[in-house]
């Protein structure tokens, strides 16, 4: 009589069990979708902040080379102002030349002939010194520019390998060189660069420049970061340039030839 209601009590626990569960798988549902969502939205915040930070520097960037382009076009604008400024002139003194020779062959021919030889070739002369000297103000500006160009738009790690080119490259140079050109009298070595030699670049200068000395070498390491690229070595009076600044001064003119 009395297994009936012992059976009822098992059924009721077991139900109530199965509802504990069902709650907490629900529970354990809603948490795992809530923190889905707020992973979510955390990831799309910081990858909107991180697209609009390259959008500031893209734009960055684009008023930087709006201003580099403006600066060449300027400094064309004046090159050729200059120019146009020293034909002018010529052409004055060429005009005035010719009026002077008019002038003398009037009075005496003979004398007038060498007065003219004499007024043109100055104003020849004159001409070329004028070229001559707006071509290197031309020069210097666009050596300036290109200087300014590098500098902005190298990364330090091409100005890194950059510079590993020329240290490799002058090295190169001043082994080619006959020791007859290293007759100096100092043992002292400064060497001026843009970044610091390495210990291998160092030793390789050194073993270098004792081949050609025939003595040890002290050296004396200056850092100037306005070089750019390359580096300065001087020993005693002699002085050995092998900067970027030194390699442009020497491209410019053949540019101007050509």
């Amino acid at each position: 009589m009395d297994s009936p209601p012992l059976v009822g009590g098992t059924r009721g626990g077991d139900d109530e069990r199965g509802n504990m569960l069902l709650n907490l798988l629900i529970i354990q549902t809603i948490t795992f979708i809530g923190i889905f969502f707020l992973l979510r939205f955390l990831f799309s915040h910081h990858l909107n902040d991180a697209l609009a930070r390259l959008n500031i520097l893209h734009e960055e960037n684009l008023v930087k080379e709006q201003e580099l382009t403006e600066e060449l076009k300027r400094a064309k604008e004046e090159a050729d102002a200059e120019i146009r400024r020293a034909k002018d002139e010529t052409g004055f003194i060429l005009e005035e030349a010719r009026n002077e020779g008019i002038r003398l062959r009037m009075n005496l021919e003979d004398q007038a002939k060498i007065q003219v030889a004499k007024i043109i070739a100055d104003g020849n002369n004159e001409v070329e010194r004028l070229k001559e000297k707006y071509m290197k103000e031309t020069e210097s500006c666009s050596l300036d520019l290109a200087m300014k160009l590098v500098e902005q738009l190298l990364s330090e790690k091409t100005k890194e390998s950059l510079q590993q080119e020329f240290i490799s490259e002058i090295i190169s140079e001043i082994t080619k060189l006959p020791k007859d050109q290293f007759s100096v009298d100092s043992d002292r070595v400064r060497v001026s660069s843009s970044q610091s030699l390495s210990k291998d670049q160092k030793e390789n200068l050194q073993r270098v420049l004792i081949e050609k000395t025939g003595r040890e070498m002290i050296f004396e390491e200056i850092l100037k970061k306005d070089l750019i690229g390359g580096l300065i070595i001087e020993i005693g009076g002699l002085v050995i340039d092998g900067t970027l600044k030194n390699k442009l001064e020497r491209i410019i003119p053949y540019f101007r030839k050509k």
